[in-house]
C-alpha cells in the first residue's frame, strides 16, 4: 500500500511539474507574440512618419523559407524537349549549353536555368486562349506558377503579337528572377524564353531569416540611402531567388519582396542587403 501511494505521489508531483512548466511556455509564447505584434506596429508608425503608408492588405505576419542547393538535370531537359518537339536530337554546344533540334523546331537548355524554344511555322500550337496554353506549357517545362495575380501577365504588343509572362514559384513561394516569356501571334505559340528553376533539389538547410520588424526598418533605411521614393507599401512577400553558375549548380534563397507603388524591392532575408532582379 504505501508504495502505491509513493507512486501515486510522485505521479501526481510530474502532473503538477509538467502544468507549471507548460503554463510558463504558454506565458513566454504570448509575450513573445505581443513584442513581435508591438514591434511591426512601431515599424509601421515610422513609416508613416517618412511619409509611406502601409496597405489594410499587406501581410506582416511571420514567415521562414529553407535554402535549398538545386542542379539542372540533363535527362529532364531532353524528356521536356521530346515531349514539346517530338523526337530530338541533340548538340552539346559547350559551357553549359545543351541545343535540341526537330522538325518541329529548337530548344535550348542552359546550365544556369535559362530556356529557349522556337517553332517553325505550320509547327506551332494553335492557341485560342494564350494565358491557358502558356500556364500549359509551363507546367510541361516543370515550371510551378502560383494562383495569383501577380504571377501571369498578358500584353498586346504593336505588331498584334500577344505575350504572357509567368513568374515560376518553388514549394509555394515566387522565385523573383525566373520568368518566362510566351509570344502568341496569328492563333499560335510562336516561342518562348527565360529563365526556370533548376529542376533537381539536391540538399535543404533551415536558416534564420530577418523577420519583418527588422526587414521594414531596412526598407527605410534604403529609401533614404539610395533616395527611392513611394507613398505605400502595398504588400510584403518572402520568395526565393536562383543563383546558379555555369557548371549547372545552383541555389534557391530566401528574399523579401517589398511592393509599392512605384514598384518593388527586394531585400536579402539573411544579410538585409538590397538585391537587384533583372
Amino acid at each position: 500500500m504505501d508504495s502505491i501511494k509513493v507512486k501515486n505521489f510522485i505521479i501526481l508531483v510530474l502532473v503538477i511539474v509538467n502544468t507549471v512548466l507548460l503554463a510558463v511556455i504558454l506565458t513566454d509564447s504570448a509575450r513573445g507574440t505581443e513584442l513581435r505584434r508591438e514591434a511591426v506596429e512601431g515599424a509601421v508608425q515610422l513609416l508613416s512618419e517618412y511619409g509611406i503608408s502601409v496597405s489594410d492588405d499587406a501581410q506582416l505576419g511571420e514567415r521562414s523559407l529553407s535554402v535549398y542547393t538545386v542542379t539542372r538535370s540533363e535527362e529532364s531537359e531532353r524528356a521536356t524537349a521530346e515531349a514539346l518537339l517530338g523526337e530530338v536530337s541533340m548538340t552539346d554546344r559547350g559551357g553549359g549549353i545543351m541545343y535540341y533540334s526537330s522538325p518541329m523546331g529548337e530548344m535550348t537548355f542552359r546550365a544556369t536555368g535559362g530556356v529557349d524554344l522556337q517553332y517553325y511555322g505550320i509547327t506551332a500550337p494553335k492557341s485560342d486562349d494564350p494565358e491557358k496554353t502558356a500556364l500549359e506549357m509551363a507546367k510541361k517545362l516543370g515550371v510551378t506558377v502560383q494562383n495569383s495575380e501577380d504571377s501571369v501577365s498578358v500584353s498586346v504588343k504593336e505588331d498584334d503579337s500577344t505575350v504572357v509572362e509567368v513568374c515560376c514559384s518553388f514549394m509555394g513561394a515566387q522565385v523573383v528572377n525566373c520568368r518566362l516569356s510566351f509570344t502568341f501571334k496569328y492563333g499560335k505559340l510562336l516561342s518562348l524564353s527565360g529563365t526556370r528553376p533548376l529542376s533537381e533539389v539536391t540538399s535543404e538547410s533551415m536558416t534564420n531569416v530577418i523577420d519583418v520588424p527588422t526587414v521594414l526598418m531596412r526598407f527605410i533605411e534604403l529609401t533614404q540611402e539610395k533616395g527611392h521614393v513611394c507613398s505605400v507599401l502595398e504588400q510584403l512577400e518572402l520568395c526565393f531567388m536562383q543563383s546558379s553558375s555555369a557548371s549547372g549548380g545552383g541555389s534557391l534563397s530566401p528574399v523579401w519582396r517589398i511592393s509599392t507603388d512605384t514598384g518593388d524591392f527586394y531585400i536579402n532575408a539573411q544579410t538585409g542587403k538590397e538585391e537587384s532582379v533583372s
